[in-house]
């Protein structure tokens, strides 16, 4: 592959060119973008990376999927605010084991997450890395001022829901480690996993309800969320686990592999849904703007008092929820070993 920096950006971002206006002074291309909020909007900024073999495999995951993927992380934390995603930076760390075609489509998954989403490229960096490719990516958002919602609003009183369908993903990340060809019927999960959705509406509805507490994206596993929120805003949450919503067809692909599907929906993570808490007095008009949108929605526990605790309940008995999903450092120490 070329290794002149200058004209990788070139190659890789020039569907950014010209794309200045609405807010944008300057796009990519100089050393530094120039862009102006909205009037009485605040800035959210994020920032995920995506290392390979910690984060993803070349064996379940095609490298526009990759791409996709590390932006959509990003949007999701932005849905979890209540904002919008408007921009984003891109720094990719080069690794001599892709092809030039390849790192073409990594930057296409970047620009079709991007365009979903209305986000435009500006700007970010390239370096080269000996042997794993590693991509980074900020997103810069806005939401109304002082309107941000956080992870320590939750308060006692207030029921717990989430949106969508959780396990999905880690369903379909195990479907591709067995690395046989997936029947038709099972490529909705391999879907989810390479291809997540970030629920950017669900986060806006939940932002002008004025009836949302505290909010969270599930992207290391429900109950790591679960505990965040509990953590964050001092509180006990308790969940029934009949409640959690899995798709038919993660409860079926369990059966067949003799899985737990119980423990892809809290553990398995990288769905990018939304987990929050809503007052109980605005739940009925909230349901109903979320059926209309087409948007499931949830209710699966409340929060009960003060304590920092995440109980479930599950076939009549109560336990203290593990305080268990993604965990980068645990995941490197077990690869050093």
């Amino acid at each position: 592959m070329a290794h002149d920096e200058f004209s990788l950006i070139r190659q890789w971002t020039s569907r950014s060119n010209g794309q200045e206006g609405d807010g944008l002074t300057v796009g990519i291309g100089d050393d530094a973008a120039v862009f102006s909020p909205t009037p009485e909007m605040e800035v959210v900024a994020c920032c995920d990376a995506m290392v390979e073999t910690v984060h993803f495999l070349r064996e379940t995951m095609k490298p526009a999927d990759i791409g996709y993927k590390a932006v959509i992380s990003n949007i999701s934390d932005i849905a979890a605010m209540g904002g919008i995603a408007r921009y984003a930076l891109v720094s990719i760390a080069v690794s001599p084991s892709y092809t030039d075609e390849e790192y073409r489509q990594i930057y296409d998954g970047i620009y079709e997450a991007c365009e979903q989403y209305g986000v435009r490229v500006i700007g970010g960096d390239t370096v080269s890395s000996p042997r794993s490719l590693h991509l980074s990516v900020t997103v810069l958002g806005e939401v109304e001022a002082g309107r941000a919602i956080r992870r320590s609003q939750a308060r006692p009183g207030q029921l717990v829901f989430v949106t969508g369908h959780v396990g999905s993903s880690a369903a379909g990340l195990h479907l591709l480690l067995a690395k046989n060809e997936p029947e038709a019927k099972w490529l909705p999960l391999v879907e989810a996993h390479q291809r997540p959705a970030a629920q950017i509406q669900a986060g806006r509805l939940l932002q002008a309800s004025g009836v949302c507490g505290a909010l969270n994206d599930v992207s290391d596993g429900l109950a790591s969320e679960l505990w965040e929120i509990a953590e964050a805003s001092d509180v006990t949450i308790r969940i029934a686990a009949e409640s959690i919503p899995i798709r038919e067809e993660v409860l079926a692909y369990a059966r067949v592999s003799r899985k737990e599907p119980l423990d892809w929906a809290l553990y398995g993570g990288e769905d990018y849904q939304l987990v929050g808490t809503v007052s109980e007095d605005g739940l009925a008009a909230l349901s109903q703007q979320f059926a209309e949108k087409g948007i499931p929605f949830t209710v699966i526990g409340r929060v009960e008092g003060n304590g920092k605790n995440v109980l479930v309940t599950r076939d009549g008995q109560q336990m203290t929820l593990n305080k268990a999903g993604f965990n980068h450092f645990v995941h490197v120490e077990e690869k050093k070993g």
